[in-house]
């Protein structure tokens, strides 16, 4: 009797030892689960750091680059006694610059154009090379009106000794900058003039129109009328016009 009851304490304690090893085998296997769930998820995530972190540095690379080439672009303009036009999009401004310095600034306020047609200008303006400057091909004036007569300014101009054509003549009410690679820079005013030549001014507008589904690309903006007129005599053709573009 005494013999059966120490035998089934020793089984009941066989039974307990063998619970408790599958209970401790059971809690490392979890923790072992655990632990290679972490690690994978870290493992995952530093891959992802790694590649964010290599792309934000091409990011850094290719931006500083580009500021690189407008300040070497710049650099050249400043040298010259020539002032030169900028199409500044960081900041959407149109400025007049003469040895770096800012003569003339008036703020970007398009007029029917979207963000597309910005765009695609900057992207038209720099072309396949990346380039930030280009010259003023041409211009053109649509209407004006006009606020001196000639007799005057030949009075004015001779007693100041200027030539009279460039005294302050007309107040533009539109014109267009023309830049290769069928670019053009609207200006509008909310003067009511006379149009230069109703005929030529048909001529050129049918001529952009048809252009226009074959590369041409415009954007329009408003300028109060003496600031156009100051922009109108600054831009001749030849100008160097700068673009920078927002980094």
């Amino acid at each position: 009797m005494i013999k059966s009851r120490s035998a089934r304490q020793s089984i009941s304690s066989d039974l307990l030892i063998i619970r408790v090893s599958l209970w401790r085998l059971a809690i490392l296997n979890s923790a072992l689960a655990v632990c290679v769930t972490i690690l994978s998820c870290g493992q995952g995530q530093s891959e992802r750091t790694e590649q964010a972190d290599k792309n934000h540095g091409e990011w850094n690379r290719f931006h500083a680059e580009n500021e690189y080439k407008l300040i070497q672009a710049e650099l050249k303009l400043t040298k010259a006694d020539q002032p030169y036009m900028v199409l500044d999009l960081m900041e959407n401004k149109l400025k007049l610059k003469l040895k770096g310095a800012v003569v003339w600034s008036y703020p970007m306020d398009f007029a029917s154009t979207d963000s597309d047609e910005v765009k695609e200008f900057m992207k038209r303006f720099r072309g396949n090379e990346g380039i930030f400057a280009r010259p003023v091909a041409d211009k053109y004036l649509f209407a004006a009106e006009d606020r001196t007569p000639d007799s005057v300014l030949a009075i004015v101009g001779e007693a100041i000794r200027v030539d009279p054509e460039l005294l302050q003549r007309d107040l533009p009410e539109r014109f267009q900058l023309l830049w290769g690679n069928g670019l053009i820079l609207e200006i509008r005013t909310d003067i009511s003039g006379k149009p230069i030549s109703k005929l030529q001014n048909a001529i050129v507008q049918i001529k952009q129109a048809l252009s226009m589904p074959f590369g041409e690309t415009i954007i329009v903006l408003k300028i109060e009328s003496s600031e156009a007129l100051t922009l109108y005599r600054a831009a001749n053709r030849g100008m160097v016009t700068l673009i920078y573009p927002p980094m």
